[in-house]
């Protein structure tokens, strides 16, 4: 899940809170709320959302969520975590609990992970990182921790071949026996009752030969509540040519929610562990030729990125010599006021039977949109069920419609 700037920031990249709904009568009775967590409590945490410090909503559906993870906090070189605004938090924790809902911090991001391979190396740099993390739940009053590193998080980037993130991310051979210990470190001083997650690629952790594993420390099912796999960014203009930006099924050169899922089962995590990271914003690239119903692969026109919706400026890497560009990111409200889906303004619509997923062209512009809407999230909410998997988690909640439309289609999976 990184930053919201750059094509690499989009991390795939995670969401925002301002917060109304009436608390629940019981609620108002006992006053402040605080959900227990154990075990059982994380098993009713079916649809999940990121709210981002910068972007937050005017009001968020909490009657529509379970959980809600608060991106980023950004540690330092000595774990110190930063980045954000500590009252906007303390706000969304208050309304939260209110409504019966549940808060974790997410740490890192994709331009916030920098120093997480040193932050867990040793075994005093983990407890110094671990003590910091603790006191972050007690002082924010918090339900949870997820880390979201982005060596572990990207999806897919422009020449990136090892999920090792931004190019000046500390790293090491070791880096996932230290991320397991250090979570292992967290579920011992957090106790049972509170939610530790990860946002993590849609290939399992590296071994230390890096490459994906094919066998996982079962210890990683045992410690941790959720992975949520950010089956995201699957195609981009690192690729020649267009696809889906977040297919169910496809195939393997491709990916797909379906083959990730798939990867990190036979690998050993527990499938009902495991949450289907869903986008709420697409992907625009200018291409060569017109997409048509036959087929959304097309070859890309030139080599840059070109800005996708109002939202989307200009944004670098924080590493040496990087360029500043745009992401390409087109939110779902956005394509809803631009009546994208009703052909409007020279685009026309089409549907992927293959992957699940709608794609469009505008034959004015001779760009092409990948993205999802409420049917594709309808049927990745239904594959959530049929496969008995852990739920749904979104990146990120600012971007949906005024009508909630893509949270109201994913509610299959709460019930």
């Amino acid at each position: 899940m990184l930053s919201s700037f750059s094509l690499k920031a989009v991390v795939v990249a995670l969401l925002a809170t301002s917060l109304l709904t009436d608390a629940g009568s019981a609620h108002k009775k006992h006053g402040h709320h605080k959900p227990a967590h154990s075990s059982d409590a994380a098993s009713h945490v079916k649809l999940s959302a990121y709210v981002t410090d910068w972007a937050l909503p005017s009001k968020i559906a909490w009657s529509k969520l379970d959980h809600v993870y608060y991106a980023f906090s950004e540690p330092d070189k000595s774990g110190a975590l930063g980045q954000f605004d500590k009252n906007q938090l303390h706000s969304v924790v208050k309304q939260a609990h209110s409504n019966g809902k549940t808060v974790s911090l997410s740490v890192g991001g994709w331009t916030g992970s920098r120093y997480f391979s040193d932050l867990v190396k040793t075994s005093d740099s983990r407890a110094s990182f671990a003590k910091n993390l603790v006191k972050a739940v007690s002082d924010y009053d918090l339900d949870g921790i997820d880390i979201d590193w982005g060596k572990y998080s990207k999806s897919q980037t422009d020449d990136y071949t090892l999920p090792n993130g931004v190019s000046c991310n500390s790293k090491d051979p070791a880096d996932t026996d230290n991320f397991l210990a250090l979570m292992k470190l967290l579920r011992k001083q957090l106790g049972s009752k509170k939610l530790i997650t990860a946002a993590v690629a849609t290939s399992p952790f590296y071994n230390s030969k890096q490459t994906p594993s094919t066998s996982l420390d079962p210890a990683w099912g045992s410690t941790v509540d959720f992975l949520n796999v950010m089956v995201y960014d699957l195609a981009g203009m690192w690729n020649p040519t267009s696809g889906a930006n977040s297919a169910l099924k496809n195939n393997k050169e491709q990916g797909s929610v379906d083959l990730a899922i798939r990867e990190w089962t036979a690998a050993g995590f527990p499938a009902n562990k495991l949450v289907v990271g869903c986008p709420f914003y697409g992907y625009l690239a200018r291409t060569r030729k017109p997409a048509t119903s036959r087929s959304e692969s097309v070859a890309y026109a030139g080599s840059a990125q070109i800005q996708g919706d109002k939202y989307d400026s200009k944004g670098a890497d924080p590493c040496p010599g990087a360029k500043a560009s745009f992401s390409g990111e087109y939110q779902y409200r956005s394509i809803v006021e631009q009546g994208i889906q009703k052909n409007r303004n020279d685009w026309t619509t089409f549907w992927d039977r293959k992957t699940l997923t709608p794609y469009a062209y505008n034959s004015k512009d001779k760009t092409m949109l990948t993205f999802d809407n409420p049917a594709s999230l309808k049927a990745k909410a239904s594959y959530v069920v049929q496969n008995k998997l852990g739920g749904l988690m979104v990146w990120s909640l600012e971007m949906d419609d005024s009508k909630n439309s893509l949270l109201t289609a994913m509610q299959q999976v709460r019930r």
